[in-house]
């Protein structure tokens, strides 16, 4: 997996990354109680334990919160937001929301999960669902 960034690849993210290569969303999860552990750590938050495993989630999520980063001149903003994973309360993972603008994005709103291409580098990202 070639890519340009300083990310911190190490025996508790490797497996990330590495579905990240893949566009696919990888999440270590205690194989003791079942707690869904992001980001990856080598011991479970919730029980201690250091039997950890990864597995992939639904990828459906909430928006539990968002920054907007400016564009710049003659660039769009960047929402970059917090989804809360349905798999469990608090279980976040960052990146871009698409299909929202500064004026449509809301905390609330269904988001799924896509992928996006940063220098050479596979990210997940988010798209704010249309309300029905």
């Amino acid at each position: 997996m070639a890519n340009s960034h300083s990310f911190r690849i190490n025996h508790d993210t490797a497996a990330y990354w590495q579905g990240a290569s893949q566009k696919e969303l990888i999440l270590a999860r205690c194989k003791v109680c079942r707690h869904w552990i992001h980001p990856p750590r080598a011991c479970c938050p919730e029980c201690w334990s250091e039997e950890i495993t990864h597995e992939t989630p639904s990828g459906k999520a909430t928006l539990y919160s968002y920054t907007i980063q400016s564009g710049g001149p003659g660039r769009p903003a960047l929402i970059l937001g917090w989804a809360e994973l349905d798999e469990q309360k608090r279980l976040m993972v960052v990146g871009p929301i698409s299909a929202a603008t500064p004026e449509t994005v809301k905390i609330g709103a269904r988001l799924s999960l896509e992928w996006i291409e940063i220098e050479n580098t596979n990210i997940p990202a988010f798209r704010q669902e249309k309300p029905e």
